[in-house]
């Protein structure tokens, strides 16, 4: 088997793992645990392995050296809030309905790019945010009776990812891999420790399993798709992350029975098809942020 073909395999892996975990998570949140209980319970277990996978507390206190502390902390707090945003429109909508709008966070990073990174675009880029734009209103339906307020959620989240993504490229040359871990892990836990307490309830030990579940495929996802980095480069895999809404709508047809409308999986497939056009290399220019 060839490297990238084995890296393909473990970042569809990755994206399937992810798809259940949303089932989960909307299974959990439905079931009458607050979101912030969830989120705590979740940064919590992925704090602890950041900080085993830094080498304990001496590897976790050199880990916290990072060119940009302050940029690693923006970034951590995106990662949460969009995560957060994301799982709180599942108990909203159904789920493709809500992964079809975040699936617009590459159109979103590509415009922020030529803003904020100052990189340079070709038409076909054009053609592929006006796609992105064209799946949005194919979802929304802005003509029909009043506009879904709902849909803010899953938008603001898919704007939160894009932030989070441009900040990402922004570190990813500056910092190690442990570093980026331990900011994501630490910095998400204290943000959603206080939300915990607050909203606190005594959970059943079938919703303890879940929320143990849910937390275990977060790493096992996050190490398969690290994995697949290790076999394929960025640009072989980024087809293949647009997997995740097509196992979250099979997943959410399959376990609850969420049957996606016409009109969510042709807008859905419009911004698919927008984002591959994305993919179209740009020429590398030197970019900083503003």
């Amino acid at each position: 088997m060839q490297r990238s073909t084995l890296g393909i395999l473990l970042c569809m892996g990755s994206m399937l793992s992810f798809a259940v975990q949303d089932i989960i998570t909307k299974i959990i949140l439905t079931g009458g645990i607050p979101l912030g209980q969830l989120l705590t319970v979740r940064y919590a277990s992925f704090a602890l392995f950041a900080v085993i996978a830094a080498g304990g507390v001496a590897g976790t206190l050199q880990a916290l050296r990072s060119s940009a502390p302050k940029m690693q902390i923006g970034r951590a707090s995106l990662s949460m809030l969009e995560i957060a945003l994301i799982n709180f429109s599942f108990v909203l909508m159904p789920i493709a309905k809500a992964h079809s709008i975040v699936a617009l966070f590459p159109l979103i990073a590509l415009v922020m790019a030529w803003f904020i990174l100052k990189e340079q675009f070709k038409p076909a880029h054009l053609v592929a945010v006006l796609l992105g734009f064209a799946g949005t209103l194919f979802i929304v339906r802005p003509t029909d009776a009043g506009f879904d307020a709902d849909l803010l959620y899953p938008l603001a989240g898919a704007t939160a990812l894009a932030s989070y993504a441009i900040a990402s490229k922004y570190l990813s040359a500056r910092d190690k891999m442990r570093t980026h871990l331990v900011y994501l892990g630490l910095v998400g836990f204290l943000i959603a420790l206080p939300f915990g307490i607050a909203n606190w309830q005594s959970a059943s030990l079938q919703q303890w399993g879940l929320l143990a579940l849910v937390s275990l495929m977060n790493i096992a996802s996050q190490l398969l798709f690290i994995r697949a980095m290790d076999f394929a480069d960025a640009a072989t895999l980024q087809p293949f992350n647009y997997t995740l809404l097509l196992f979250a709508t099979l997943a959410a047809l399959l376990i609850l029975q969420e049957v996606p409308s016409s009109h969510t999986l042709i807008g859905g497939a419009l911004i698919v098809v927008g984002g591959l056009i994305t993919m179209i290399k740009r020429p590398k220019v030197a970019g900083k942020l503003a």
